[in-house]
């Protein structure tokens, strides 16, 4: 049986190339949501998998591809897949249902199954979609795996963690499962993708040819606007240094890479972990240059240095607010004070990245506006803004339901990919917002201008 898995895109081809010329000056001061554009690494490693355990795979990148409907569907018509996978967060539900509906209208004799974030919040919601036959909860190599295995009469649907079904008039829904051991689990298979529309993407927005990784899962920290816990859980998980290394010396080898994009959310949790793979990179003299994402609260000078000079030239700090209220909403259990004396150590070894977010609930116009002003203070290198968004599985969004802000999975989930305001979300109208949200790129891209040419 064929297998065929698809990656939808945030926005079709014309909006998607659209908001990429309108807004490319944005993308180039570092604004990471006005075009989205990462590779699709979490069906990367259910292909690897997939073949590992002997099994016919295709992935399809929509995104990648720039691809339309029209040729989705020639594509699905020479695959002739037997199962088809779509992966859907919440930002891309909608057109993730609609290549849903497509491939059951060009394959009616194929399985469909959603996964990724979205299915596995709410697979009773998506499993009321007549399109679609089965949910994965939470990661799916295995669970995905045993899917083939039972579709082949190898296995039942009973057996499988995660996998949710119709049977008859009743909907069976499991709790997901985690892969305890990250080891077992094969580098994504980056030639399952058109890998160099990513690589040319890192070098407008790095300067370097570089591609995203991810080698961990899961996140012990209590951020309440991320939904993290409910797919991938509170336990952190990670690959052996060495294994990691050689992962990364294949890919420098096999792509010319001259960079890394570490994706986790946080890269340095375990000290005795971070002193042993920076120790193998200088050892191994991989000789590449990566970035990579962390707490504020989590940097100490000596582990820079070892990172410095293992190859680290960037850390992405998640920051998000300047505004003491808004830090304690999103539960950061960090301070204006360690924001400013981290920021300040680790502009000596590297340059330094900054998310923000505006918006949040319950923020009037002046938190913004502290946070603007922090963000001006900590003089980083380049910054990234986002509008909040309720994220279902977060604990804001439960919150935000409590209040009555906002009904269970009724937001207009097109709406939902950090770039546009919702009303009654923060004291704040929403078309300021978004003047306040223009303002504050404009004046960055503008400052990073002037920077480059001094």
């Amino acid at each position: 049986m064929r297998v065929l898995l698809i990656n939808p895109a945030f926005f079709d081809q014309s909006e998607f190339k659209n908001r990429y010329s309108d807004y490319l000056n944005w993308v180039k001061g570092g604004n990471l949501y006005i075009a989205p554009f990462e590779p699709p690494l979490g069906l990367a490693y259910l292909t690897s998998y997939l073949k590992k355990q002997g099994k016919q795979v295709e992935l399809i990148d929509m995104q990648g591809l720039m691809m339309d409907s029209n040729e989705l569907v020639k594509r699905m018509e020479q695959g002739n897949p037997g199962l088809i996978g779509i992966t859907a967060m919440t930002t891309t539900f909608p057109v993730a249902l609609r290549v849903a509906k497509l491939a059951k209208q060009v394959c009616p004799e194929a399985k469909i199954l959603l996964g990724g974030v979205h299915p596995t919040l709410d697979p009773q919601g998506v499993l009321e979609q007549e399109c679609v036959d089965f949910v994965i909860r939470g990661e799916g190599e295995l669970a995905l795996n045993g899917l083939v295995e039972a579709l082949q009469g190898r296995g039942s649907f009973e057996e499988i963690d995660g996998l949710c079904y119709r049977e008859g008039q009743q909907t069976v829904i499991k709790d997901k499962t985690m892969i305890e051991d990250g080891n077992m689990i094969p580098m994504p298979d980056y030639d399952a993708f058109p890998v160099e529309q990513y690589i040319r993407h890192n070098q407008l927005l790095r300067g370097i040819r570089g591609i995203s990784m991810l080698i961990s899962r899961g996140c012990p920290f209590p951020c309440t606007f991320c939904a993290v816990h409910q797919t991938m859980g509170k336990k952190w998980r990670i690959k052996a240094p060495e294994l990691l290394v050689e992962e990364i010396i294949a890919t420098r080898d096999r792509y010319q890479l001259e960079g890394i994009w570490f994706k986790d959310s946080i890269f340095n949790m375990n000290p005795v972990w971070t002193r042993e793979f920076c120790k193998l990179l200088i050892e191994k003299k991989a000789g590449i240059s990566w970035q990579a994402n962390t707490r504020i609260d989590l940097i100490k000078e000596d582990e820079l240095k070892l990172m410095r000079e293992a190859g680290l030239t960037q850390i992405d700090f998640g920051i998000e607010s300047g505004s003491r209220r808004s830090l304690a909403r999103l539960k950061k259990n960090i301070t204006i004070e360690q924001i400013k004396e981290n920021i300040n150590l680790a502009r000596q070894y590297v340059k330094v990245f900054g998310f923000f977010m505006i918006g949040i609930p319950g923020e009037e116009e002046s938190d913004v506006l502290e946070t603007f002003e922090l963000a001006k203070d900590l003089e980083l290198d380049r910054s990234t803004w986002s509008i909040y968004s309720p994220l279902p599985g977060s604990t804001l969004y439960d919150e935000l339901i409590a209040e009555g802000k906002i009904e269970p999975y009724k937001l207009d989930f097109e709406q939902i990919h950090f770039t546009k305001a919702y009303e009654g979300i923060s004291n704040i109208q929403p078309e300021r917002l978004q003047e306040l949200y223009k303002e504050i790129n404009d004046y960055f891209y503008q400052k990073n201008q002037t920077t480059e040419i001094d």
